[in-house]
């Protein structure tokens, strides 16, 4: 996932990007973090990024009016309001704010806001699936496993499956999901669906099995085990 970080004063956005980082490396989680020292710096290329901190008031205008405008083409990004101000609360929710994080903010609640977004920006996730008659955009969650058949890929979801030409290895770039794990160069599964794991054969809930090669097997263990302690 990507994050930027809107603020205009440098060592707010140091600090922030610090500490946003050690939460995503403590989850085992990737993600790409950029800082903004304007919010016309950062409207220009919001559709690129999942979550933004937002400050309220910067040198150039009102975090609320960049927003808005930002609203007008893209209601898919998360927003973060990160600020001393805490008059602009009432006017986050017109703009539809994820959070409104009041400085000082507490690790507890820095934490909370940052594992709702993820719980939410990991079973919002689209996944593009171009077949030969049509483009299906599958819901990330509803995905069991993605395998590659050949010259195919086969997207394999909790309704059926789709036989796509998109290699996987561009399925496993644009998945950006720590519920999905490539567990062999021929298969990316979703961790959501693992029943057991018998040596280095993978059961599925749906019964269906997915090999993990020798050298994943001991990073896909303590995947799954960050994923479990996370997600429950």
């Amino acid at each position: 996932m990507k994050i930027a970080i809107c603020d205009d004063e440098a060592i707010t956005r140091k600090a922030l990007h610090e500490r946003t980082a050690a939460f995503f490396m403590e989850k085992n989680m990737e993600c790409t973090i950029t800082e903004f020292p304007s919010g016309e710096a950062f409207v220009p290329f919001n559709s690129e990024y999942d979550l933004v901190f937002m400050d309220c008031r910067l040198e150039d205008g009102n975090g609320i009016d960049f927003i808005a405008k930002i609203r007008e083409q893209n209601t898919r990004l998360f927003v973060i309001f990160f600020t001393n101000y805490s008059e602009y609360a009432i006017a986050s929710i017109k703009v539809d704010a994820f959070r409104y994080l009041l400085k000082p903010v507490s690790d507890e609640e820095f934490a909370e806001a940052l594992e709702s977004f993820v719980r939410l920006y990991q079973h919002t996730r689209k996944i593009i699936v171009p077949t030969k008659d049509r483009v299906f955009y599958l819901e990330a969650d509803e995905v069991i496993y993605i395998e590659a058949d050949k010259k195919y890929t086969v997207v394999r979801t909790t309704t059926g499956q789709y036989r796509s030409s998109k290699p996987i290895s561009q399925f496993f770039q644009e998945i950006n999901n720590s519920h999905f794990f490539q567990t062999h160069r021929s298969y990316i599964l979703n961790m959501k669906y693992v029943s057991s794991i018998e040596k280095k054969t993978i059961i599925l809930t749906n019964g269906e099995k997915v090999l993990c090669s020798s050298q994943k097997y001991d990073e896909f263990l303590k995947s799954y085990m960050s994923y479990l302690k996370y997600e429950f």
